[in-house]
Formats: C-alpha cells, sequence, structure tokens
C-alpha cells in the first residue's frame, strides 16, 4: 500500500510540476508582453494560477487513486494500465498546450472548444495555417512531451506497484474523495472557474493564469449550451427602457438614392481594419484604392464590427444580429433560422438574390446560414477553374472581382448580391509580389491588404463604364477588423473599428458620415432608403436619421465593448472587471442595459 501511496504523491508533484513549467514557457513564448509586467504581476499569475493547476491535478489524481485501489494485479499490469493512461494523458495535454501557445497569438484567449468547429471543414481549418511558421512549435511539443516522458518513467513510474491486499481499497476512495477540495478550488460553495484566477486588470496576466488543459475541459463540458449565459447587470425592465431611448429612431431619414429599388452589391471584406484605411485615418499608404473611392461615395467613419470572426460579421451583416461572446449563433440551424434576412426581405421585394465567394462556405456553417437566410444562387470555390486556385483558400480576389463584372454585367435587375473576400485571411499568401517587405506577420497582412484593394480599384473603374453601374448601390464593409497593424489588444475599440463606403450611380449624395454605428445598422440605413420596414431588426438602426444616437456594440470573448463619441466602456465578464472603464456612469448603465436586452432575447429564440 505505501509503495502505491508514494506513486500517487510523485504522480501529483509531476503533473503540478508539468503545468508550472508549462505556464513558464507560455510567458517566455509571449516575453514581449510578460517581461512589460512588473514582479507582482508575475506572482500572482502563478500563484492564482496554481490553484487552477490543483483543480486539474486533482481530476487526475481521482481516477489514478480509484484505478490504483482497484488493481489488485501484479506490478506489470498496475504499471501498464497507469502508466499508459498518463502517457496517453501527457501526450493530449502537450497538444493542447502548444496549440494553445499558437492561437494565442490570432486570437488573444486561451483555448477552449472553439478550434473543434472548424474540424468539419479540416481543409479549410488549415488554410490559416502556415507549416513552416508552425513546425518549430510542434518540434518544440515534442521536446516537452519527450522530456516529461522521461521524468514520468525515471521518478513516477519507477515506484514498485507492489501487488495489494483488497482490504486497502478504502484507503485509496478515501484519496479520491480528497481530491474534490482541489478540483472544487477549496471549500467555499462556488467550484472552481475562470473567475477565481482572474486577479489582475491585465488581460494577458489574466490569461496566462488559466489552465489550457481546465480551460478547454470546461469548455467542452459547456458546450451543450450555444451561449454562457451572464448576469442580468441591469434589471431587465430598467434596461429595456433604456435600450429603447437608445435604438429608437424617428421615421424621417436623409435621402442618399435616386431610386427605391437599385441593384444592391454588398462587398465584404476579409479582414480589412480601419488601422489600414487613410480614409478613416489609418496608415495611408495600404489602400490607396480605396481611399480614393471614398472621395467618390458616402462614407461611414466610425463603424465597429459586431464581432471577431467571419461568421459572427456574416450574421451581423445579413441579418443585424450583434456577436455573442462565446460560441456564434450561426452553428445553431434552428436559432440561425429564426433571425430575420435582408435577403429574404428582398426577395419579397422582387430581387433575386446570390452570393459569391472564392472559398468553401460549408466551412463554419456559413452555406447552411445563407440558404436559411435566402440566398438563391451561389457562385464558390468548385465553380472557379483549377487553374485560378492559388490560394489555400480558393480563388483569389482578382479573380473574386472579374467574377463580380461577368455576374453583374449579365444580372437581371433588380439583384441582391452578397460578395466575399478572401486574399486578405491568414496566412495571407498572395499571387503578387508584396508591397511591404518584411516576413512577419503584419507586413504579410498589409500586403494581403494591399493586393486586395487593388483589384477592388480595379473593379470599380471597370464598372463604372457598365450599364448596370448607375442602378446600383455598394455597400463596402469588413466581416471583422484585425490586430494588425500594431498587434492591438483583443479587447480594444480598435480592434473592432472597420470602413464602410457606399458608393455607385444609384447614389446621389456624397460625403461622410460621423455617426458612430455597428455593423448590425447597415440593414436598417439600407431598408430606410428603399421606404421598406425594418421593424423586424431589432438591433439595427438607421445611421441616417437625425435622431440615430451614435454607439456601438461589440462582443469578443468572454467580454463586450462599448462605443460612444464620449469614450468607449469594455467589460471583462470573467473577471467581472473593466478593462476600459466608461467615461461616464450613464455610458456604463447604457452598455449593461444593451447587454441585458440583447441576451434575454438571444435565449429567447
Amino acid at each position: 500500500m505505501y509503495s502505491r501511496l508514494l506513486f500517487l504523491f510523485r504522480l501529483g508533484i509531476f503533473w503540478m510540476l508539468f503545468f508550472f513549467l508549462t505556464r513558464l514557457l507560455f510567458m517566455t513564448y509571449y516575453h514581449e508582453s510578460a517581461f512589460q509586467l512588473p514582479i507582482k504581476e508575475w506572482w500572482g499569475i502563478f500563484v492564482h494560477g496554481t490553484w487552477m493547476d490543483l483543480s486539474m491535478t486533482g481530476y487526475i489524481m481521482l481516477l489514478c487513486s480509484v484505478l490504483t485501489g482497484m488493481l489488485f494485479f501484479s506490478q506489470k499490469i498496475s504499471r501498464i494500465v497507469l502508466g499508459g493512461l498518463n502517457v496517453l494523458l501527457l501526450l493530449l495535454f502537450v497538444l493542447l498546450i502548444i496549440t494553445d501557445i499558437e492561437l494565442y497569438r490570432h486570437w488573444s484567449f486561451r483555448i477552449d472548444i472553439t478550434p473543434l468547429f472548424y474540424l468539419e471543414t479540416p481543409s479549410d481549418a488549415l488554410a490559416s495555417v502556415d507549416i513552416w511558421s508552425v513546425l518549430p512549435i510542434f518540434l518544440l511539443g515534442l521536446l516537452i512531451f519527450l522530456g516529461f516522458l522521461g521524468l514520468l518513467r525515471k521518478y513516477v513510474l519507477a515506484v514498485n506497484l507492489i501487488t495489494m491486499k483488497w482490504f486497502f481499497t478504502p484507503v485509496f476512495f478515501l484519496v479520491a474523495a480528497a481530491s474534490i477540495i482541489p478540483i472544487r478550488g477549496g471549500f467555499g460553495l462556488a467550484p472552481m472557474n475562470q473567475g477565481m484566477v482572474y486577479f489582475s486588470k491585465n488581460a494577458f496576466s489574466n490569461h496566462a493564469s488559466l489552465n489550457p488543459v481546465w480551460n478547454f475541459a470546461y469548455s467542452l463540458s459547456e458546450s451543450g449550451d450555444l451561449q454562457k449565459e451572464y448576469p442580468d447587470y441591469v434589471p431587465y425592465d430598467e434596461a429595456v427602457k433604456t435600450f429603447t431611448g437608445l435604438t429608437a429612431t424617428q421615421a424621417d431619414t436623409l435621402s442618399i438614392l435616386n431610386t427605391d429599388r437599385p441593384n444592391i452589391v454588398i462587398i465584404l471584406l476579409e479582414g480589412i481594419s480601419a488601422k489600414v484605411i487613410g480614409a478613416a485615418g489609418g496608415l495611408p499608404d495600404v489602400t490607396p484604392g480605396f481611399n480614393a473611392l471614398s472621395r467618390e461615395g458616402l462614407f461611414f467613419s466610425k463603424i465597429y464590427a459586431s464581432g471577431d470572426r467571419t461568421n459572427k460579421g456574416l450574421v451581423a451583416t445579413i441579418s443585424g444580429f450583434p456577436a455573442q461572446s462565446d460560441q456564434a449563433i450561426i452553428k445553431n440551424t434552428l436559432k440561425a433560422s429564426r433571425l430575420p434576412s435582408v435577403a429574404r426581405i428582398l426577395i419579397e421585394q422582387g430581387y433575386h438574390t446570390s452570393f459569391l465567394y472564392g472559398g468553401d462556405p460549408a466551412f463554419s456553417n456559413i452555406s447552411s446560414y445563407l440558404y436559411n437566410a435566402g440566398i438563391q444562387q451561389m457562385t464558390t470555390e468548385k465553380d472557379f477553374p483549377e487553374s485560378v486556385k492559388k490560394s489555400k483558400w480558393g480563388a483569389h480576389d482578382e479573380h473574386i472581382f472579374q467574377q463580380l463584372l461577368i455576374e453583374m454585367d449579365t444580372a437581371t435587375a433588380p439583384c441582391f448580391k452578397l460578395v466575399f473576400t478572401l486574399s486578405s485571411h491568414e496566412p495571407f499568401d498572395i499571387p503578387d509580389k508584396p508591397r511591404f517587405t518584411g516576413n512577419d506577420d503584419e507586413n504579410k497582412y498589409l500586403s494581403s491588404v494591399s493586393y486586395t484593394d487593388k483589384w477592388l480599384n480595379w473593379f470599380f473603374t471597370e464598372a463604372k463604364n457598365k450599364s448596370f453601374y448607375k442602378n446600383t448601390l455598394f455597400v463596402i464593409l469588413s466581416d471583422h477588423g484585425h490586430r494588425w497593424p500594431g498587434n492591438t489588444q483583443y479587447s480594444l475599440p480598435e480592434k473592432f473599428r472597420i470602413p464602410m463606403l457606399w458608393l455607385g450611380g444609384a447614389l446621389n449624395h456624397y460625403g461622410t458620415v460621423d455617426v458612430t454605428g455597428s455593423q448590425t445598422d447597415m440593414i436598417a440605413t439600407l431598408l430606410a432608403q428603399m421606404k421598406i420596414n425594418a421593424d423586424d431588426f431589432h438591433f439595427s438602426r438607421n445611421l441616417l436619421a437625425p435622431s440615430a444616437a451614435s454607439f456601438a456594440y461589440y462582443a469578443f470573448n468572454d467580454g463586450f465593448g462599448f462605443v460612444t463619441p464620449d469614450g468607449s466602456f469594455v467589460w471583462d465578464h470573467t473577471g467581472k472587471q473593466e478593462i476600459l472603464p466608461p467615461p461616464t456612469s450613464e455610458v456604463r448603465h447604457q452598455a449593461f442595459s444593451y447587454f441585458t436586452v440583447y441576451q434575454h432575447f438571444f435565449v429567447g429564440l
């Protein structure tokens, strides 16, 4: 019995050491953020992180204690069972940890079940991955696995698991029962959760304190619900009054079209941030084409994406529905099918609806959502010849804009078309010579944006000479923002700011609209120009109504932001704290009210 208790003791120490050193690896990998922290923050990361490490170790110890107490067999069989289990766990944990380290660079939150949603279409999931850039991290993972495997064999599995009498079994069951204490995080009423290890106003410090294996397992256990339910930060009845005041607009609106029934083309740009748009105050030399076009149309200068993923931005654009702080509604076909859709409304007005994309729309359930939303025809990757598929994602943007010109030239009016670009998606492998030197992600991103901009400008140069142009309204906006340039923190407003430009022959009003608004507001603004009722789009506002309030709501993983002309408020649900304090208490109240009404609406779908 004593040798087996020694085995469990050493096993517990082994796993705690594993989690400690892999947290140190995470900190070292992100040294630019970690080494800026004061010693007090480092201390907090490891002290608070230890509680979650203990919880994860507790789960392992519970399982191994029960097995140790039930294995009355020879030392060889006990060693094979317990050793095999822990080697398998080590392999799985190392895979999770190195995946987490790589994904954090792109997503800025610790690994949860989100990557599993992209495995339905593995080729598209891998399209974002530059094999040569991730090869070093996987080699590092192999070294970690081999190193800890050596420790496990030498100091843990080397213990002689002497054949045990059956009457010692209760002792090991007591050990297993005691493991529940660290699993729960102590003796308190609340079980272990992410909020218990959040201790800082610095988001990186809080993220570093999380145990990625625990976080993934917790997310997996909660995956039966599409959306986490957060507290009502404001009483619901009170929130409704504030929300109504924020979103209500009068019927009158600035008229900007010369026809009520133009052709409508929405060009959704992949991840192009306002930070690279000179017309929006961003870098002046990345998008010369867009900058020139902005002087020919109506430019909305203060628009924010609703979320941080394509599947969230697509729903915000077509259904005017805000993004979720957790999983995307597009993954729940039933809920998504209950959302209103601008395409379905336009079909009732006699429009033909279509979608043009160079990739595979099965990725992230996009095709299912679009068909339910009323898209009647799709031109996708399979419709382009193999000779043009030079991107991991599919046909490059030059082929998309060439195809758009062909389709618009032969379209029967009135038509509604959604066009989605892809070349500015990771890994930014464009067919042109990069405009910006350097092989780092930032310069590769800038070059890919510049490539898309070149072909966007080419399309409008050609389209202006076509007959369809005079009766067409083009709406150009991004599906979401981007951390580049500047590697903006994942939760801050600047990461979510995107361009929105309206132009075309159907437009008779030009200039700049400075009202702060959301991607979700595009639909109500458009339908108001067409004199079509938009009441079904509860979260969409007409930004051209004189009475429109100036604000935008956006969501990121376990948090949201609320932008106003006076300043922004950013809230962390997990840490229950302000990432960015509001300029006034009124802005905080408006933000919490909006979120409360939105959450009740979502749950009721």
